[in-house]
C-alpha cells in the first residue's frame, strides 16, 4: 500500500522511456519474427492469422468494455486514498469479469452460427485465451500508480520468451496454430505476473452488490468510443478480406503492423501522461493541465514528423527488411500509412490526453465516429481498384478528418496546436532527413544497410538542426515536469 503514496514521485520522462523501450523491444522482435514467418508461413497463412486475430479483437473489446480508460482516469484521482481506491478497484474488476464472460458467450455464439468463423475456430479459441488473463491482470491499476517501469520490464521479458518459443517451435506451414500459442504466451505470462502482485497496491473485496449505475454510464460511452475505434482500425483488414483476398490482407498487415508499432513507440509519452493529466485536471485546475498538454503537443510534433518522413522515403526497404521480398508490393501502402502516422498520433493525443481526462469522452466518440465513417466509405470505393494501397489511402484521409475534428473539439479545454516556430524547425529537420534517405538509396545498399545508415545519419542531424533553430523542446518538457 506504500506504493500509492509514492506514485506522485514517478518520473514522467522515465516512464515514457520505459514505455518506449518495451515498444522498441516489440519492434525489434517484429524485425526478427516477420521475415521468419514470411518464409515459413507465407502470405496466405498470415492472412488467416490476421483474420482470426481481428475476430478476437472484437471479443477483447467487449471484455475490456472501455474500463482501462475509465479506471485510469477515475482511479488516478483516488490513488492517494487507499480505501477509496480499493473500493473503486474491486467494483471495476467485477464489471470487467462480467464483460469478459459476455465476450466468451459472444464468441461461442459466433462460432456456432457462422460456418465462415468455424473454419478459423482453433485459431480463434487459441487467441481468445488471453482475454481472461488480461481481465485478471488489472493493468489499469498499475497505470493508476504510474508503474510503467515495472510494466516495461514485465512485457520485455514476456516478449523475449515468446520470440524464443516462436523460433523453437514454428518450423513449417503446418505450425500456424503453434504460432498463435506463442503470441498468447506473452500476454498470459505478463498478466499472471500482474495478478501475483495486485495486493501490493490495494485490498480486494469482490461483490456484485454495489451501485453499478455509478460507473456504467461513463464506461459505456468509452466502450462506444472503443467500438468505433476498433471498427476504424480493423475495417481495412476486414474489407480487404471481403473485397480482395487473403493475399492483400497479408500485404496490408505487414505495412499496418510496422506503422502501428512505430505509433506505439512514439505515443509512449501519451500513454504514460494520461494518469498525470487526469490528476492535474481534477486536482490542480486548468493551468497546470494546459501547460503539460501543450508541451506534449510540441514534443509529439518533434518526434513524429521525422519518423513519418523517414518511413515515407524508405517504405520499400522497411517492408523488405521487416518481411520478405514477396511483400515488396506493400511499399505503396507503407508510404501512405507513414504519412497517416502524423495525423493518427495527434488525434490519439487529443482524445486520450485532453478530451478523456477532461471528461469529454462524448466529443472523442464524435471524432472517431466521423473517421470510421470516412474510412469505411472510402474503403468500398478504393479497395476494388487499388487493393492494399487503396485501404492505406482511405486510412490517411480518415486520420486527417479525425485529427481536424479532435483539434476543433478540444479547443474548449486547451488550445494545443504545436508552436509554429518549433514546427518550422521540425519541418526543416525533416527536409534533411528526406535528403539523407534519398542519398543513401542511390548507393545501392541492401534494405538493412540502407535503413541502418539512414537512421545513424539522419537522427543526430535532425536534433542538431532543432537545437540550432532554438527548439529545445526535450529540455523544456523535462524542466516543466519538475514544476508539476
Amino acid at each position: 500500500m506504500e506504493k500509492a503514496k509514492k506514485s506522485k514521485e514517478k518520473s514522467l520522462p522515465r516512464n515514457a522511456l520505459a514505455s518506449g523501450l518495451q515498444t522498441g523491444t516489440r519492434l525489434l522482435c517484429a524485425l526478427v519474427t516477420y521475415p521468419y514467418l514470411a518464409r515459413i508461413l507465407r502470405v496466405e497463412q498470415l492472412g488467416q492469422y490476421d483474420f482470426a486475430a481481428a475476430v478476437v479483437s472484437w471479443a477483447a473489446l467487449v471484455a475490456g468494455l472501455g474500463i482501462y480508460a475509465y479506471a485510469t482516469r477515475e482511479g488516478a484521482k483516488k490513488r492517494h486514498d487507499p480505501q477509496a481506491l480499493s473500493r473503486f478497484a474491486s467494483e471495476v474488476l467485477v464489471i470487467n469479469l462480467a464483460a469478459t464472460l459476455l465476450a466468451y458467450l459472444g464468441l461461442a455464439a459466433g462460432l456456432l452460427f457462422s460456418s465462415k468463423l468455424r473454419a478459423y475456430a482453433p485459431l480463434i479459441w487459441t487467441l481468445s485465451t488471453s482475454l481472461l488473463f488480461t481481465t485478471l491482470g488489472c493493468e489499469w491499476l498499475y497505470a493508476i500508480h504510474e508503474e510503467y517501469g515495472y510494466l516495461a520490464i514485465r512485457n520485455i521479458g514476456c516478449q523475449v520468451l515468446s520470440l524464443v518459443l516462436l523460433l523453437t517451435l514454428v518450423k513449417d506451414e503446418g505450425d500456424l496454430l503453434l504460432y498463435a500459442w506463442t503470441t498468447v504466451v506473452a500476454s498470459a505470462g505478463a498478466n499472471l505476473l500482474n495478478l501475483v502482485r495486485l495486493r501490493e497496491y490495494c485490498t480486494w473485496s469482490l461483490t456484485w452488490r454495489f451501485s453499478w449505475e455509478q460507473h456504467l454510464p461513463a464506461i459505456m460511452v468509452l466502450f462506444a468510443n472503443a467500438v468505433v475505434n476498433l471498427l476504424y482500425a480493423s475495417a481495412d483488414v476486414a474489407q480487404l478480406g471481403l473485397l480482395a483476398s487473403d493475399y492483400y490482407v497479408g500485404l496490408y498487415s505487414v505495412a499496418s503492423k510496422v506503422t502501428a508499432l512505430l505509433k506505439q513507440l512514439l505515443g509512449a509519452v501519451i500513454v504514460v501522461s494520461v494518469p498525470r493529466l487526469a490528476c492535474l485536471y481534477g486536482q490542480k485546475g486548468g493551468a497546470a493541465f494546459q501547460r503539460l498538454a501543450r508541451q506534449l503537443a510540441d514534443l509529439l510534433a518533434a518526434l513524429v514528423l521525422p519518423a513519418a518522413c523517414g518511413l515515407f522515403a524508405l517504405s520499400e526497404q522497411v517492408v523488405v527488411l521487416t518481411a520478405d521480398l514477396d511483400f515488396a508490393p506493400a511499399a505503396g501502402a507503407m508510404s501512405l500509412l507513414g504519412l497517416a502516422l502524423v495525423f493518427s498520433l495527434f488525434s490519439w493525443f487529443y482524445m486520450a490526453a485532453v478530451l478523456v481526462p477532461a471528461r469529454q469522452e462524448k466529443a472523442a466518440l464524435l471524432a472517431v465516429s466521423l473517421a470510421a465513417v470516412v474510412n469505411v466509405g472510402l474503403n468500398w470505393l478504393l479497395i476494388p481498384a487499388y487493393q492494399a494501397t487503396g485501404a492505406a489511402a482511405a486510412t490517411l484521409l480518415a486520420d486527417i478528418a479525425a485529427c481536424a475534428a479532435c483539434c476543433w473539439l478540444a479547443k474548449k479545454e486547451a488550445r494545443l496546436l504545436p508552436s509554429w516556430k518549433k514546427l518550422a524547425s521540425s519541418l526543416l529537420g525533416c527536409l534533411y532527413v528526406y535528403l539523407v534517405c534519398q542519398l543513401l538509396l542511390t548507393k545501392g545498399l541492401g534494405p538493412g544497410a540502407t535503413v541502418f545508415w539512414s537512421v545513424l545519419w539522419a537522427a543526430p542531424g535532425y536534433f542538431v538542426i532543432l537545437r540550432l533553430c532554438g527548439n529545445r523542446i526535450l529540455a523544456e518538457f523535462k524542466h516543466g515536469l519538475r514544476q508539476e
